[in-house]
């Protein structure tokens, strides 16, 4: 599952590079819903999907999935925490949890502002553009502790000149009835 999956990069990705898996993208945008959807008939991917959805309360019918990728999620959510304790509830018992985040406030500024000007064209779809035009990039103390903040059994961290990543893993028992 791709949450916060925009246009269906990563989840048409997926589909096309591991055709026996079921890839599901979830988004709030339902202009971004059809951009991933075109995408995923356009390359005939029957093994891709996209619900609306919102991060902060995934839908019930989602619970336990195998994976989750998000990828620049965070920098536009209000309520990153929610999002991480709603990720580690619909992983299953050994699931895991690929995140990426950029390091780079200036990076992620130019697609914004570039997207933010386009929406100022005539041929802007109806309801107009609703890509947000501001980010807050995480520092690394902030990334990491947002991560911690869920009972991984297994949690890699790593950064590059441009992103941090984080590689969770849910454990593999079962969770007894609170």
């Amino acid at each position: 599952m791709e949450v916060g999956c925009g246009p269906g990069f990563y989840s048409c990705r997926l589909a096309d590079e591991y055709p026996q898996l079921q890839t599901t993208g979830i988004d709030l945008s339902d202009n971004l819903l059809q951009r991933a959807k075109r995408r995923a008939s356009r390359r005939r991917l029957l093994n891709c999907e996209f619900r609306k959805g919102d991060a902060h309360a995934l839908p019930a019918s989602l619970c336990h999935v195998d994976a989750v990728v998000m990828s620049r999620l965070f920098l536009i959510v209000p309520d990153r925490e929610a999002v991480v304790r709603e990720v580690f509830r619909v992983l299953r018992p050994g699931g895991r949890c690929f995140i990426a985040e950029p390091t780079s406030g200036f990076r992620t500024r130019i697609p914004l502002s570039c997207m933010w000007v386009l929406s100022k064209f005539p041929y802007t779809p109806a309801g107009g553009f609703r890509e947000p035009r501001q980010a807050d990039v995480m520092s690394r103390p902030d990334f990491a502790s947002l991560i911690g903040s869920q009972p991984w059994s297994s949690v890699k961290i790593e950064y590059d000149g441009w992103y941090q990543y984080a590689v969770c893993e849910k454990s593999g028992e079962v969770e007894a009835a609170a």
